[in-house]
């Protein structure tokens, strides 16, 4: 089974649909609080179902990743015994199935047994979910949706913009996943993701020397601007920076696929930012936990 619900396409022309998100986008600049109006999932809902079959097909590892992002949401409540919240159970993105089977409150193990079962002939890196349940919990459901989703658009043929976002999302995961773990003294060594521009063996080596410098300098190498090193929330706020730095500059391209990635995520950004102002204390870093973009 595929993440996205079957849709049909529409038949708008791309330059058409292109012309509509740049105006879009400007709105979403010039009203700090677009979000109140709209949500970031009715807004991807939007821009979904008027993309023609040439850019869903091309749009379909951020489609995808953003769709997973909602699946680990609502698993997140599941498996907690709660009903996930009514922003991710309307998400029209995921395949209708898939919302049914997280939102039953069957039992932990059928559900991600379903899960497993339904996702693996698609997205191979599903398979052996049952048994990461079984050792680690949900801690290891999400980590492994949530790595393998970046890594199976990797190998998707898209845009080299496309690609570039990927590996930039995989190095950010990276490079938070060793800060965090100093930040919590925790001694076994963190779960690195293949693919970005960073390679594995050199970050490997970063968090066995506990080289927190050299970890600010890639830092710095990846986003173009200083962070500090002590506090995981400014790295992550840092990296956020410069993934939106990433995303402007492919925007600019008046009829670039950029376009449409870089809408997508200035709303997604907008209530990131609001979420933040509102609800995290100065000593309460570990919420960002709960609003760090997948």
């Amino acid at each position: 089974m595929q993440l996205l619900t079957p849709t049909p396409p529409a038949e708008l022309p791309a330059e058409a649909l292109l012309a509509r998100l740049r105006c879009r986008r400007a709105a979403i600049d010039l009203a700090a609080d677009q979000s109140a109006q709209t949500s970031p999932a009715d807004i991807v809902n939007w821009v979904y179902r008027r993309l023609n079959r040439r850019l869903r097909n091309r749009l379909t590892p951020f489609l995808d990743l953003l769709a997973m992002r909602d699946l680990v949401l609502s698993l997140r409540y599941t498996l907690a015994g709660e009903l996930p919240p009514s922003t991710v159970l309307r998400s029209s993105l995921l395949a209708a199935p898939l919302l049914r089977l997280t939102a039953t409150g069957d039992d932990a193990e059928k559900t991600v047994a379903q899960l497993e079962a339904a996702l693996a002939g698609d997205y191979p890196f599903v398979s052996g979910l049952l048994s990461s349940y079984r050792r680690q919990g949900p801690g290891g459901i999400e980590q492994q949706l949530s790595e393998g989703i970046l890594q199976h658009g990797l190998a998707h043929p898209g845009s080299r913009f496309l690609t570039g976002a990927l590996r930039y999302l995989i190095d950010m995961r990276n490079c938070l996943a060793i800060h965090k773990l100093w930040r919590w003294q925790v001694s076994l060594a963190p779960p690195l993701v293949a693919g970005g521009t960073i390679a594995t063996s050199r970050l490997r080596h970063i968090w066995a020397t506990r080289d927190g410098d050299r970890l600010v300098r890639l830092v710095l190498h990846l986003t173009g601007e200083p962070c500090r090193a002590g506090k995981t929330m400014a790295m992550e706020q840092c990296l956020l920076k410069g993934m939106t730095r990433l995303m402007r500059q492919a925007g600019r391209d008046p009829l670039g696929l950029g376009v449409i990635i870089d809408y997508l995520w200035r709303a997604q950004l907008v209530t990131h930012n609001q979420v933040l102002r509102q609800t995290l204390a100065v000593d309460r870093e570990e919420l960002l936990g709960e609003v760090l973009l997948l």
